[in-house]
């Protein structure tokens, strides 16, 4: 269903972007048409002897009408680059419900070996949880939502705030279209918006009323030159004076100026983007406490937009200060540099300190669209709930992995009990290792506040900690059973210092021999049950599963079984029990059949 709604959004979409372009191909035309007019008029005041007063007139009037052309074409570009986005917004999305998600950047840069449970649970990296969520194009959005997805909140209100704040942004489909249409513009190597703040230094005698004074005096005085030389009552040398020491004086400033110009002004194009997203959010009426706050931050105290934008067409000028010809025009009559430095400053005693606050909040708002989107495509998808229930973990039903297509997906039911161990048993290939992520990946996507791969979920809040992928390092000198015993050693450690936690182990000890194993996991799962721990350990030894004959309320056998025929058969169930068939000397045997 959500790929029609896509493809209806594109044939939308389709028909204002081909108004936008009817009209940008009238602009050009309309543009030179001005400002040859304009040229055409001033040469013939001095080259045919013209009157002077209509052609000037006349040709003030065709360079306006050219200036205000120019702005309604840069208007009109500014549209057709964001219906274009809006159609790669659309277009990416039918790609994700096709199961592409190449155009969503992976996370690999969070990947953390060491980390309590993302690098088992596959949360970074290629078709991880976060490639499959992320929408984010700025680099802080992405950490914030790698943020998210890497920690456990404090407390069960903060899941509620977010779950209330995401499901509030599902149902805004227009704006999330809107606002991530519009971060699509973004320059990730030119968004460091710390270059402005290392511009501490303020010139007080510019920014001081005084200054601003005596600036308009001498405009004044230097217009009124010109006026009076065109009327032949003065001299033109007297202007042609006047003009050059406006010119001289800017030029005082020249380091600072050429500095700021070349240090932020190229950000001019990222900080009138943040203007359009706040353009965005600003007429938005948001219930949900989190949406709620983050607006209020955003335009309570000051209207960010309005500031964001007035730094946006100051640095654009910083920006266009090459233009020489241009730049000696202005400064000579207006002392354009000395107004342009003194608003920067200006600007910066005003806004500066709130400038990376207003700028995480956006991030924040766009790591909150990437969640909202995920969840608006996958609408099967169901909201945990919280429950009051203290004795249970996760109690589930249809519980399944989202990263497996519904088509082939294997559904399970599951209840986890507080201060228990699932011992969980079966063959090769059964399904274990992906029940086991199955288990944590609807979890962490639970208490991010997002929906789960469920057609029921409960859940109390608690702590996770997983060892399922321990590797050998050879560079270091670090052994394979070496590795998975500082690992150990970084669960118990872990467990001692938080609250209740559960630990999901994907086979104890494999790097050592069969008795010496069981020994040792049997030794290590008591030494757990001492500590605020609920467990479930996948593994084939057998001999482990008779820990529920020794202790029936700690430990709880469940398993995965298969069907050995001509061919062998998984039902990827999880099931009360001890698995009985094994398939490694079944296919194993195959093989050999097969290749001898």
């Amino acid at each position: 269903m959500n790929k029609d709604y896509y493809k209806r959004k594109i044939d939308d979409n389709a028909l204002e972007l081909d108004k936008v372009k009817s009209r940008l191909r009238i602009f050009p035309f309309l543009k030179i048409v001005c400002f040859v007019t304009g040229v055409f008029l001033v040469i013939g005041t001095f080259q045919w002897g013209w009157d002077r007063t209509i052609c000037f007139i006349s040709a003030a009037l065709s360079f306006v009408v050219f200036s205000l052309l120019y702005r309604r074409d840069e208007h009109y570009l500014q549209k057709r680059a964001y219906y274009m986005a809006l159609h790669s917004v659309f277009t990416n999305e039918i790609s994700f419900l096709e199961g592409d998600y190449a155009s969503f950047d992976k996370g690999e840069q969070f990947i953390d070996k060491k980390h309590a449970y993302s690098y088992d649970l596959d949360i970074f990296g290629e078709n991880s949880i976060y490639h499959m969520i992320n929408r984010t194009v700025t680099h802080e959005a992405g950490a914030i939502l790698a943020g998210k997805l890497n920690s456990i909140p404090d407390s069960e209100e903060e899941i509620l705030a977010k779950q209330e704040s995401l499901s509030e942004l599902v149902r805004k489909d227009d704006f999330r279209h809107r606002f991530m249409a519009i971060c699509k513009g973004f320059d990730e190597e030119k968004n460091n918006y710390t270059l402005i703040t290392e511009h501490k230094s303020n010139n007080s005698r510019l920014t001081s009323r005084a200054g601003l004074v005596l600036i308009y005096i001498s405009i004044a005085i230097t217009l009124a030159s010109m006026l009076l030389a065109w009327m032949e009552i003065i001299p033109w040398s007297v202007f042609i004076t006047l003009f050059m020491i406006q010119l001289f004086v800017p030029m005082t400033f020249n380091k600072v100026l050429n500095r700021v110009g070349s240090d932020i002004g190229f950000l001019h194009k990222n900080t009138r983007i943040h203007a359009d997203l706040l353009h965005s959010m600003y007429p938005e009426t948001f219930k949900a406490a989190e949406n709620r706050d983050l607006k209020e931050h955003l335009f309570g105290t000051y209207n960010s937009r309005e500031a964001l934008k007035e730094l946006s067409v100051l640095l654009k000028k910083f920006d266009q200060r090459n233009n020489a010809y241009i730049l000696v025009l202005l400064n000579g009559l207006f002392l354009r540099d000395l107004f342009l430095l003194r608003q920067f400053y200006r600007w910066k005693d005003k806004y500066l300190s709130h400038l990376q606050s207003w700028i995480s909040a956006l991030a924040e708002m766009e790591a909150r669209v990437s969640q909202a989107t995920y969840m608006f495509n996958l609408p099967e998808f169901i909201q945990p709930l919280i429950t009051e229930r203290a004795d249970i973990l996760i109690e589930a039903s249809g519980l399944g992995h989202p990263f497996i297509s519904k088509e082939k997906r294997v559904d399970n039911d599951i209840v986890i009990n507080k201060k228990q161990f699932l011992i969980i048993t079966g063959a090769n290939m059964a399904g274990k290792s992906t029940f086991l992520r199955t288990l944590g990946v609807n979890y962490i996507l639970a208490v991010s506040g997002m929906n789960v791969c469920a057609s029921k979920f409960s859940f109390t809040l608690f702590n996770l900690f997983s060892s399922m992928r321990n590797t050998d390092d050879l560079s270091s000198g670090t052994s394979y059973f070496k590795a998975e015993l500082e690992r150990m050693r970084e669960l118990i450690r872990y467990c001692r210092a938080h609250r209740h936690t559960l630990i999901i182990l994907d086979e104890l000890l494999k790097g050592t021999n069969s008795k010496d194993k069981l020994d040792g996991s049997v030794l290590f799962l008591k030494k757990m049950a001492e500590l605020p721990v609920t467990g479930i350990i996948a593994t084939h030894d057998l001999e482990l599963a008779k820990l529920e004959d020794k202790f029936p309320g700690l430990f709880q056998n469940y398993c995965f079984e298969i069907s050995l025929s001509e061919e062998e058969h998984y039902s990827y169930k999880i099931q009360r029990g001890v698995s009985r068939n094994l398939n490694a000397t079944y296919l194993l045997q195959k093989i050999l059949s097969e290749e001898l």
